[in-house]
């Protein structure tokens, strides 16, 4: 068995605007997520859940503090080495899908594939399977326009999960589903935390997503407030 992957920020702090403007998004954070758990991270809006995940994931550096993976302070490396830390070891799943219009599901997956430098037949086996893992296969050759809000979704996840990624960044991923489809991709971000053995941080709102968390974070004007784990969902 490969070993346990974790990312852990310390004293991370984030600061917007300047003077009597100024707002913390987050507060002098320390906190550590392992692979093969899916942590949800609650609280209100403007508390610091979605600049945590830019932090954590590469998109935005801190002013402050530490995101420490691989041994390494991602923050302290070279804006070239943060930009291949986010391609090569972070996913990302956010409530806007960002599908192009005109290629098919299977395409989808395929084409930033080979992108990334992976040959024909790897990307085209990549995509199969993880169509069939989602559950789309039938509908490898449908488009967006073609499909529900769910379905688009799950394309996306599969997109996401096609480059095995060790971090998986979600962000308010169910808020636009009905309830059926946003079972699904919860369940579906769940699975990747263990099939994949992955890292999954999930921002939301929706309460939905709560049975199927290991840990549950909560934030509040940028500081941690809250940590608790299902001790019933451990493998």
């Amino acid at each position: 068995m490969s070993a346990r992957v974790s990312i852990t920020a310390k004293d991370v702090r984030k600061t917007f605007g300047l003077g009597d403007a100024e707002v913390i998004a987050l507060d002098d954070l320390s906190v550590t997520l392992h692979s093969g758990e899916m942590t949800l991270v609650k609280g209100p809006s403007g508390s610091g859940k979605s600049t945590m995940i830019a932090a954590l994931g590469g998109l935005q550096k801190p002013d402050t503090g530490q995101v420490t993976f691989d041994g390494r302070d991602i923050w302290s490396l070279s804006q070239r080495q943060v930009d291949a830390f986010r391609r090569e070891q972070c996913g990302f799943v956010f409530q806007s899908v960002g599908l192009f219009a005109s290629l098919t599901a299977y395409q989808q997956i395929v084409l930033p594939l080979q992108y990334m430098g992976f040959d024909a037949k790897t990307s085209a086996e990549r995509a199969e399977e993880m169509l069939d893992e989602v559950g789309l296969q039938p509908r490898r050759d449908a488009r967006p326009a073609q499909m529900s809000g769910g379905e688009n979704q799950r394309v996306a996840i599969a997109r996401m999960l096609a480059k095995n990624p060790r971090l998986i960044f979600a962000d308010e991923p169910t808020s636009a589903l009905d309830s059926a489809n946003g079972q699904i991709v919860a369940d579906l971000l769940h699975r990747s935390a263990k099939l994949h053995d992955a890292v999954v941080m999930c921002v939301t709102h929706d309460d939905r997503l709560l049975e199927h968390a290991d840990r549950v974070i909560e934030l509040e004007d940028g500081a941690l407030i809250k940590d608790s784990r299902d001790d019933t969902k451990a493998e």
